[in-house]
């Protein structure tokens, strides 16, 4: 393991037509100031991105790493953490709406300051409407369960030392709770504003669907104290506690429709049940997730 070596993983699903752009605009940027080496994780991509790379040609350290299918953003990260070789760690997307230029800020932060992660916030946004309304929702949400003060939960600018993230989990959304988890852990970390760019190709993949899963790991991430605890008592109990809801909720449309003769489809009643009985399926699954791993 290199103390000079800066690794920078990228997630990556869908971003043919962005990865190459980025790659070299991250050449540019570092050139060969830094020891650099990329860890590329294809989150199961429909085109692969190894054969898109292929096509051009990099001076950079460039390691390849597909998933067999889609896992998510935050198994790409522990992927790629598992795979990359540096003491200090770089993340960034790879739809080119966070430049290179601004990784680089957070890198030279990083190495004059003695602080265990730089983070970043996007202060102009230059996202489409609906996932910029999604985003700021989820950030909401989050800043109530992780009574966090940084400004942009979702940003996934970062740099970190690896031993800071070697003790976290990588779950669900986790990826959204690295700046509370590290904070719920002591470590010291510092918060740049960043720079924000259109996306000119391809199409993002987050939209309201995101926001339930976000509300499970927010309820996740506060029972157990930033994950710093055991969680299968607490999700055990609170996947009960929401199915026992959704039961109680039943029995009211059940009456409703015997007595009162209500239609189970028109019975705002019902879709509220069904709300709390996904919620519950969802916290259980995160029960049987940890049993298997």
């Amino acid at each position: 393991m290199s103390n000079n070596l800066f690794s920078i993983i990228i997630p990556a699903y869908s971003e043919e037509e962005n990865i190459n752009d980025l790659l070299v605009e991250i050449e540019k940027t570092f050139k060969d100031e830094v020891d650099l080496e990329i860890i590329l994780v294809d989150d199961g991509s429909p085109v692969s991105l190894e054969e898109v790379i292929k096509k051009s040609e990099y001076k950079l350290n460039i390691q390849i790493v597909t998933n067999g299918y889609n896992l998510g953003q935050s198994k790409s990260i522990e992927v790629g953490l598992k795979n990359s070789n540096g003491d200090v760690i770089g993340m960034i997307d790879a739809d080119c709406q966070n430049p290179p230029k601004e990784l680089k800020k957070l890198y030279d932060y990083f190495i004059v300051n003695n602080f265990d992660a730089i983070i970043s916030y996007r202060k102009n946004r230059k996202d489409e409407f609906l996932r910029k309304t999604v985003s700021r929702l989820a950030n909401f949400i989050l800043k109530i369960f992780t009574k966090s003060k940084f400004k942009d939960l979702g940003s996934s600018l970062k740099v970190i030392k690896r031993e800071c993230l070697e003790s976290l989990t990588f779950k669900g959304d986790m990826h959204r709770f690295i700046s509370p988890m590290l904070q719920a852990r002591g470590y010291s970390i510092f918060e740049i504003e960043v720079e924000h760019a259109e996306r000119t190709k391809g199409v993002s993949k987050y939209g309201f669907g995101r926001i339930v899963p976000v509300i499970v790991d927010g309820i996740l991430f506060y029972l157990t104290n930033g994950f710093t605890r055991p969680a299968k008592y607490a999700i055990g109990k609170l996947s009960l506690m929401l199915f026992l809801i959704s039961l109680g909720l039943n029995l009211i449309v059940i009456y409703q429709k015997t007595v009162n003769s209500i239609f189970v489809h028109r019975n705002p009643i019902f879709i509220i049940s069904m709300v709390f009985l996904l919620l519950s399926i969802q916290i259980f699954s995160q029960i049987v997730k940890v049993d298997q791993e």
